[in-house]
């Protein structure tokens, strides 16, 4: 009788071992996706507020400085809409964190709502003393000031999430952002709504389809 053949390899637990790892990877990449901070969807909220807002300011300014109250209304609905979508985002994004995540963002979502919030209040008490003197030069400082006070917390607080997160990105995008209004307020003028609204809402525009981009190259999950 001749021996009995050996049994075939069994190579189903190599299997189900890479199936199990490559599951893992997948839900790993979910689960970041569902709760990770991500700044391209701010870069995008902010640079469509500013092009659009400022954009329609910018071309209804008159020669006195004043603007009508229809674009002003649609550049302040722009900021608020971009500021109310930060909050949430940031929100819904901390929903599921628990312990000192949990904490960091809804710090950090409360530093947006309530410094938007005092720079409108600051902004629009100001603006109202300065449009009683009715010179050209006081509406001119209105501007300056209303334009000012939002964009200073916009870059500050680009830059603590920088901090926060470890984000080159979120940093260099803060920068801009401040050099931006910084270059605004000296020039002053009509120039200062084509600056906000091509170098500071197009920049950031363009962050965000840069940082979208290239952050699904880097977190995409690795596949066997």
């Amino acid at each position: 009788m001749s021996p009995a053949a050996p049994p075939p390899a069994d190579n189903t637990s190599h299997f189900n071992a890479a199936e199990a790892l490559a599951a893992i990877r997948e839900q790993q990449y979910t689960y970041r996706r569902r709760i990770e901070v991500r700044s391209a969807p701010l870069y995008t909220a902010w640079g469509l507020a500013w092009l659009i807002g400022y954009g329609v300011c910018g071309l209804s300014v008159g020669g006195d400085y004043a603007l009508a109250p229809g674009p002003f209304l649609v550049f302040m609905g722009c900021l608020v809409a971009a500021a109310v979508f930060t909050c949430v985002y940031i929100a819904r994004r901390s929903r599921g964190l628990r312990g000192r995540s949990t904490w960091v963002g809804t710090l950090y979502g409360l530093a947006w709502a309530g410094g938007m919030i005092l720079a409108f209040a600051t902004s629009s008490r100001v603006g109202a003393f300065l449009s009683e003197l009715g010179t050209a030069q006081a509406t001119n400082m209105g501007a300056i000031l209303s334009n000012a006070l939002p964009c200073l917390v916009v870059g500050v607080l680009f830059l603590a999430g920088a901090a926060i997160w470890e984000e080159t990105s979120l940093a260099v995008t803060g920068s801009w952002v401040l050099v931006t209004t910084l270059a605004a307020t000296i020039v002053g003028g009509h120039a200062l709504w084509a600056i906000m609204a091509l170098a500071g809402g197009g920049g950031l525009v363009a962050a965000g389809i840069t940082t979208a981009l290239l952050g699904r190259r880097q977190s995409a999950p690795v596949r066997d």
